[in-house]
């Protein structure tokens, strides 16, 4: 497996001190909330493909691991916004800050990890790196701005969905492995394409997440089953059995969510296979990232990103 690869094992360490520092703050109640937040682990995949990526220049950790971690405190925050959005309770199993904290409280902390996202860099990173991570910031708020308008509109199209998670999710991934380039001085044929890479292996671990709300245990998952649904985010498998001859079925499911626990709508999934039809999507994507990459020249981070993306279309949580 490619957590197991030493020298990955080695630069993930450092991240994890530089993360310890930068959740740092003189309120003891949201340091520990922070510290638990990042206690509760999650993939950490984000600052991995930026690792991942440098390995293709002239590898220097004193200036990929603070790169690495301030995207990886970019995306926590983007948690914190979306949990608070969302209601969510949970998150990887854990009671989510603002669950914790009060949701006003919840809001100045993800904003409090902007800022410290930005102090992690600001000694190595010049004028071309914040422009390209602040329009990775801007794509990903266009993304979230995007599924808050679309909530519960049963009119919503793949198109809109695929233009709404290439923002909210895929964006970060394509800038975490571009990034590691550019800041290692690849050149820039091999820093845009390790930018589609991160941008397709983002879209197709988003898809799986998608389809892993219905299909995956809630103990895995980490949240409750079915969340997205309740909160009328309607993903690619209610989107495909919306414009599908189940179409009257699917819209009688929605309609009693709270009342089944989303049983209906599982049934209607099911008997629609859509399932099946998202996932021959997410692996459009896999086949894509995986064709991109073998095209890079010879590195460290070449089979490991191979082995991410092939991941991807198996995992269960």
């Amino acid at each position: 497996m490619w957590m197991d690869n030493e020298f990955l094992q080695g630069e993930m360490q450092q991240i994890e001190e530089q993360l310890k520092k930068a959740l740092k703050t003189r309120n003891k109640t949201v340091q520990n909330a922070l510290i638990k937040l990042q206690q509760s682990g999650g993939k950490r995949l984000r600052p991995v493909l930026t690792v991942l990526g440098a390995t293709f220049g002239n590898y220097d950790a004193s200036t990929v691991i603070p790169l690495a971690a301030s995207l990886e405190v970019i995306h926590m925050a983007t948690l914190i916004h979306d949990d608070i959005i969302d209601d969510t309770k949970l998150r990887r199993g854990s009671e989510t800050l603002h669950s914790m904290l009060g949701r006003d409280v919840a809001v100045y902390t993800g904003d409090f990890l902007f800022t410290r996202a930005f102090m992690l860099i600001a000694d190595i990173a010049e004028v071309k790196l914040m422009k390209d991570i602040s329009k990775g910031m801007a794509y990903i708020c266009d993304g979230e701005i995007d599924q808050n308008e679309q909530r519960y509109s049963k009119a919503t199209t793949v198109k809109q969905y695929l233009k709404r998670i290439s923002g909210k999710t895929a964006a970060l991934f394509a800038l975490s492995l571009a990034s590691g380039g550019y800041k290692t001085g690849c050149s820039k044929r091999i820093t845009n394409k390790l930018g589609v890479i991160g941008k397709d292996i983002g879209m197709a671990f988003q898809i799986i997440d998608d389809i892993l709300d219905f299909t995956g245990s809630e103990s895995k998952i980490g949240k409750p089953a079915f969340n997205d649904v309740i909160q009328g985010v309607y993903t690619l498998p209610v989107i495909f059995a919306l414009n599908s001859k189940y179409k009257a079925e699917t819209e009688a499911a929605l309609d009693k969510m709270q009342q089944d626990a989303g049983n209906s709508l599982k049934e209607v999934l099911e008997k629609a296979g859509v399932i099946d039809k998202a996932r021959k999507i997410a692996m459009r994507y896999v086949e894509k990232a995986r064709s991109k990459t073998l095209e890079l020249p010879d590195a460290l981070g070449k089979e490991i990103i191979l082995e991410i993306i092939d991941q991807q279309i198996s995992r269960k949580f």
